[in-house]
């Protein structure tokens, strides 16, 4: 299923299935405009002073072009050192947004000038190896972030060990920079490592000839030591892999290494760059004062340091439903999590249906919305599930932008336009459970947003290549249903090869048996209802099933 936008005279890639089923979101069929990628650009303009505060592009294509701008300011002698400070922020987020989608390749890759594309290359490759080590953390670390030492020292450091242990200088910086981005992050590893080269004590007792493990030029001395004793001369990747077991790490210091090498000068854009944490709640960027002296989880941190209310749309018609929801989510805040979703998702019930109440485009820029006294049935759930994830409207919001954007980051390209990106991309706000319910699933590749008509759904959009697995209809029995929990989010499976589902709702445990709590379109209902489960079951091809994480 896709949501489309106010903006627009025509309303979403689910109005089309929707009209075809009883139930639903219906509407008008949207435009079948093709997208286009764009073409190559030329040799980007370097970014001018009145670029400090240039906001991150949401879309592939700006986001593409505006990545190519900073490089050349990152790259220009004559760049000031503020414009340099900001290009070298925005860089490194293009690179984490554009590392987490590879479906967008194909629109932002060749915008790349020709002369920057290797280094292009080896910067998404780095993000894309590091991402795949871990897992997104519920906490932020115990750390403290610290000003790193002069670019200048560090790589006077770099460069004697290179003399002294014949390791290059630009895999030690690469090291020193995704261990601890160059000695910004001051703390203790969970494996207990240390320093700015991340050693743990008895290794740096080894190799450190009696120095200090958080001094910038006995860590990297030690590395320099410790590299070279594992036939760095000899064999480099197996010198790396002792550093740190992960093939994945090994090709992540390689790219950087190879930017360093190609332009030294890309050392002091690296060595601008901020802290990200990975986390349940996607990316959070450590200011350069945070300090924890114990592990903080994610949602409480966002909750105390982001004021984001202001940014909504919200009338006061809106304000007065959400105020009245967060009374219930303060009330259940201890229950377990299937009570709370049917408590909150019952304060719906009877509200007037309203499709295309989203603004946003490929040529009108995203509003965050919230428009709570109508909904569709993919704006219910976005609330409902922001609601779990709240007690305050600050908190709503927020969650709210982690609900329905990818990458938190709100724009039309970031939107979650489709049922299963709630356990595709992050941050993830469910899993996909639906081939986990019975042995009679059916998995189909799909092209999201391409139409089997031709032309896609949402312009501006990419196609997004996915397996959608779905449980047909005959094949809900109830040794399914038993395995349902209330708050489980149930998609009505889409048989066009361009969208994953048509439909969506909340699945509710009832009293006289299981329901879809859902914003029905439907003339005889018009507003948020309860339909008998196997009712709807007859009306659709299958379901397809997504659990929340919280």
């Amino acid at each position: 299923m896709s949501r489309g936008s106010r903006a627009r005279p025509v309303v979403s890639a689910l109005a089309v299935a929707c009209v075809l089923i009883p139930t639903g979101c219906s509407a008008a069929e949207p435009r079948a405009t093709p997208t286009s990628a764009g073409a190559p650009t030329a040799a980007a303009p370097p970014a001018a002073a009145s670029d400090t505060a240039r906001p991150l592009a949401a879309d592939p294509a700006h986001l593409a072009d505006d990545l190519a701008a900073d490089e050349r300011a990152l790259r220009d002698p004559g760049t000031p050192d503020t414009v340099l400070s900001a290009a070298a922020r925005r860089q490194q987020a293009a690179y984490r947004v554009l590392g987490r989608h590879p479906e967008w390749d194909a629109i932002a890759r060749p915008r790349i000038p020709p002369d920057l594309l290797a280094g292009y290359d080896h910067n998404i490759d780095a993000r894309r190896q590091l991402a795949a080590m871990a897992r997104p953390r519920a906490t932020l670390p115990a750390w403290r972030i610290v000003a790193p030492r002069p670019a200048d020292e560090l790589m006077g450091y770099y460069r004697e060990a290179e003399t002294a242990f014949g390791v290059n200088w630009n895999v030690l910086a690469a090291i020193n920079f995704v261990e601890t981005a160059f000695g910004r992050v001051a703390g203790v590893s969970t494996a207990g490592a240390q320093g700015p080269m991340q050693f743990m004590p008895s290794t740096f007792a080894a190799y450190g000839a009696g120095g200090d493990i958080l001094a910038p030029r006995d860590a990297i001395m030690a590395a320099g030591r410790y590299l070279a004793a594992n036939g760095f001369a000899r064999d480099r990747d197996h010198a790396l892999y002792r550093y740190n077991n992960s093939l994945q790490y090994v090709r992540a210091i390689n790219d950087y290494a190879a930017v360093l090498a190609a332009d030294p000068a890309g050392l002091r854009a690296y060595h601008r760059w901020g802290v990200y944490v990975n986390t349940t709640a996607g990316d959070v960027l450590l200011p350069d004062d945070y300090a924890a002296a114990a592990p903080i989880p994610v949602e409480d941190y966002l909750s105390r340091v982001t004021k984001a209310s202001s940014a909504v749309r919200l009338s006061p018609g809106s304000a007065a439903v959400l105020d009245a929801a967060l009374g219930v989510a303060r009330e259940t805040s201890g229950a377990n999590p299937a009570e709370r979703a049917e408590r909150l998702s019952r304060q719906f019930l009877g509200t007037p249906y309203g499709a295309d109440t989203l603004v946003g485009s490929e040529t009108v820029p995203e509003q965050l919305a919230a428009e709570l006294e109508r909904v569709d049935c993919f704006t219910l759930v976005d609330y409902v599930e922001a609601l779990k994830r709240s007690t305050s409207r600050d908190q709503f919001v927020n969650a709210l932008i982690r609900v329905r954007y990818k990458d938190n980051a709100v724009g039309f390209a970031t939107r979650k336009h489709f049922f299963t990106d709630w356990a595709a991309t992050g941050p993830a706000v469910a899993t996909d459970i639906t081939a986990t319910l019975s042995r009679n699933t059916v998995e189909v590749a799909k092209n999201l947003n391409r139409k089997d008509s031709g032309g896609v759904y949402l312009p501006g959009l990419p196609v997004v290549p996915r397996t959608v697995t779905y449980l047909p209809s005959a094949a809900v029995d109830d040794g399914v249903v038993t395995q349902l929990r209330t708050g489980d989010y149930l998609g009505a499976y889409a048989e066009d090869g361009g969208l994953d589902v048509t439909h969506v709702g909340i699945y509710v445990a009832g009293p006289d048996g299981p329901l879809l709590r859902n914003a029905s379109s439907l003339s005889a209902n018009q507003k948020v209802v309860d339909s008998p489960l196997f009712d709807y079951l007859r009306t659709v091809p299958g379901i397809v099933v997504l659990r929340p994480v919280q």
